[in-house]
């Protein structure tokens, strides 16, 4: 039953460190697809009409000069065409960088204490999570092979360090989790108030913008979630497996005394 929990233990941690390096390396070249937030622009549909016919021929002008979407990921943002034309930014922390077109005129955009805050977000949050993640692999591991090479279970204190280890870890990871959330959603509501205050909300007639949540979302959902039944493994590995095994021992030890 050990053996199976330590191998179970080790594939979630593993699972764990590999999608928060996704997250951590979302919209890099090969993972375009991997970033928390979206925004679709398109064109909305006409319906005849001199009035129309004006904004048809606005919209058709902004469509030549806006990108068909955004994606926001932790180091990268990118601008791209359904013609397959992307433009990404440089990977930099608080998204301190220099390019051209919209992407540049959104950089100029942000205040430096949000700079601030994201560059300590990326390197005091994300960035060390996946550290603890591959810190506790490591030990995992460690204590499994020093487990084969004894021959015996891996004492309770030992246990206790993984498990105190792996709860630091999901703390860390649960707080990705829930940073990407907090962003999806400003972004969200502050798109929402530009469209209500730009033109009196007249914005839809020219361009439909659409915000939606990107798979790094999910990613570290699924990364804490692992973490969350290693700590409930270990802790039935410590509370029960590994009582069980130490009044066996007791018992034993007793017997012989007597004898």
């Amino acid at each position: 039953m050990s053996k199976v929990i330590n191998i179970v233990v080790t594939a979630l941690i593993l699972a764990s460190l590999i999608l928060q390096i996704l997250v951590l390396l979302g919209n890099f070249s090969g993972l375009r697809s991997v970033y928390i937030a979206r925004l679709d622009l398109s064109n909305p549909s006409s319906s005849g009409g001199f009035l129309n016919d004006i904004l048809d021929k606005a919209t058709n002008v902004l469509s030549d000069n806006i990108p068909d979407y955004f994606t926001l990921a932790l180091f990268v943002a990118c601008e791209g065409k359904s013609s397959n034309e992307i433009v990404c930014t440089p990977a930099t922390f608080g998204y301190n960088y220099n390019t051209t077109g919209i992407l540049q005129t959104i950089e100029n955009q942000i205040p430096d204490w949000v700079h601030s805050t994201l560059t300590g977000i990326q390197g005091g949050v994300f960035i060390p999570s996946v550290i603890f993640c591959f810190i506790l692999l490591c030990y995992n591991f460690f204590h499994q092979i020093s487990e084969y090479r004894a021959k015996h279970q891996i004492g309770l204190c030992r246990k206790i360090m993984i498990f105190l280890l792996s709860v630091i870890t999901f703390l860390f990871c649960l707080a990705t989790f829930v940073i990407q959330i907090v962003v999806y959603n400003m972004v969200k509501n502050n798109i929402d108030k530009a469209k209500n205050s730009l033109f009196g909300g007249l914005i839809d007639n020219l361009v439909i913008i659409t915000t939606k949540s990107g798979p790094s979302i999910w990613m570290s959902l699924a990364a804490f979630i692992s973490l969350f039944f290693v700590i409930v493994l270990l802790c039935v590995s410590i509370c029960c497996i590994g009582g069980g095994r130490s009044r066996r021992t007791q018992e034993d030890t007793y017997e012989m005394d007597r004898v």
